[in-house]
This record gives structure tokens, sequence and C-alpha cells, in this order.
């Protein structure tokens, strides 16, 4: 059993649960969690909704896609929260959480559908180890390039 756990319950809130500490944070909504991390993130004083993300990611929770696309939207084109989301949650999911080939068809139809979604994938940086699956797709997408592969 893991320590720290994120959820994504069928009513639309999330949780996050600490067994050690015997803590439960809970948010009414993935908006609310969006609402809460932004907070975290502007203000440089991380919580609860910063840890969230950071054991959805790790754990590839199911759902944490659709929830980076709540919060890339919910940004509301805010180019330094879109570039901290790509830069954050996006990057570690996709690289450093070695889970990008797992999520890559969700990401793909993510980045499809929302446009915040693609502009926050412009902070992405991929570490060396990535699957070349996932560089080429990434690259697709990339809004920094002038032409496309």
């Amino acid at each position: 059993m893991l320590v720290t756990e994120a959820f994504f319950d069928p009513d639309g809130s999330c949780r996050l649960i600490d067994r050690f500490e015997r803590t439960e944070i809970r948010w009414p909504s993935v908006e609310a969690w969006a609402a809460d991390w932004a907070t975290e993130w502007r203000s440089h004083e991380w919580g609860g909704a910063t840890d969230f993300m950071h054991v959805a990611c790790d754990d590839r929770t199911p759902g944490v896609v659709e929830a980076l696309v709540v919060l890339a939207e919910s940004a509301a084109g805010d180019a330094d929260l879109l570039a901290m989301i790509g830069a954050g949650p996006m990057e570690h999911l996709l690289s450093h959480s070695g889970h990008g080939l797992a999520v890559l068809p969700d990401a793909d139809r993510a980045a499809r559908r929302s446009q915040a979604f693609r502009t926050a994938l412009g902070s992405v940086l991929l570490g060396s180890g990535v699957p070349k699956p996932v560089s080429r797709w990434w690259a697709e997408f990339d809004p920094r390039r002038t032409e496309r592969p």
C-alpha cells in the first residue's frame, strides 16, 4: 500500500490521503483543486493541491490527464500559469515519472481538443530517456515550432 494516494472520485471530487499521517484533503471538484493549485504556485507556498498533482503524476492516477486539461483551461490564458503547468505537472507526467508512453493516448486526445493544454505543452522539456514515440508526439504539438514534423 502506498503511503500517500490521490483519487479522482466518481462524484467529481478529488482526494489526497496520507495514510502515515492519517490525513485527508478533499476538493469538491477538479475545478476547486485547480484553483487551489494555481494559488499555491502563484504564492510559491506549496501545499496539498501541489502534493495531490505530484502524487497523481507519480502514480499515473486514472483521470490525471483530464485534470491537467482542467488545470490548463482554468488558467484562462494566463501565460505564466500555463508555463508553470507545462514545466511542472505536465513535464513530470510525460518525462520524469516514466509514464509518458502509458499516458500518450490520453495526452494526444487532450492536445487535439484543448488549446490551453497545447499551449502548456510548449513549456515541457522532455528528458533524454523519454521513449521516442513520446518525443515525436510532443514535437508535433510544441507551439514553439514554426515547422511541423
